[in-house]
């Protein structure tokens, strides 16, 4: 293959853009930018059976433990796979969310309903098996795209390294919790 200045340019391109996206995540955590601009994809291998992680991470008052901008959860309604959650930051940021749960596929999904139409975001969280026994791959995809007066104080841009650095955050404690379980055994 030929290399011309062209394809150079966009090799380099597109390894500053992947560094871009990795950049400042912890060892073992993996976070990408797909072709969807709203969209954001991280993993990271955790020791456990996938369904015995899923049912641990569907444990929503452990949320606190689980994620690292929780300080309080307010489970508001809860039937079987469904139910609508407040998740309470530290500073007192209320996250409104409606969870919408697939057990059969060890897949935890929810969208956030307390943004009045200013943002559609939603997120899709599966535990999935690997190759190795007693091992689960948590792959989270985030979706955030801001609409109307809020594109005016918040560009795309910073919505994406939000995104970024949220799943990175997450996906770190998610590991961390995870280790800290298997070892307390």
């Amino acid at each position: 293959m030929l290399l011309t200045p062209h394809i150079m340019r966009s090799l380099v391109i597109l390894t500053l853009a992947t560094a871009t996206a990795t950049a400042g995540t912890a060892p073992g955590v993996t976070v990408t930018q797909p072709s969807d601009q709203a969209m954001t994809e991280g993993e990271v291998t955790v020791d456990g059976e996938p369904a015995q992680v899923f049912a641990l991470a569907q444990d929503y008052r452990k949320w606190t433990e689980l994620m690292p901008d929780v300080a309080k959860v307010e489970i508001h309604e809860q039937k079987g796979p469904d139910a609508l959650v407040t998740l309470v930051s530290p500073s007192g940021h209320r996250d409104n969310l409606k969870f919408h749960n697939t057990p059969q596929a060890n897949l935890i999904f929810f969208e956030d309903t307390g943004n009045h139409g200013r943002a559609d975001v939603w997120a899709e969280i599966v535990f999935a098996p690997t190759t190795t026994s007693a091992q689960t791959k948590i792959h989270i995809r985030l979706y955030a795209k801001v609409h109307g007066v809020a594109t005016l104080v918040i560009s795309d841009r910073d919505v994406r390294e939000q995104r970024e650095h949220k799943i990175a955050a997450e996906l770190t404690q998610m590991r961390e919790y995870f280790r800290r379980r298997v070892a307390g055994r």
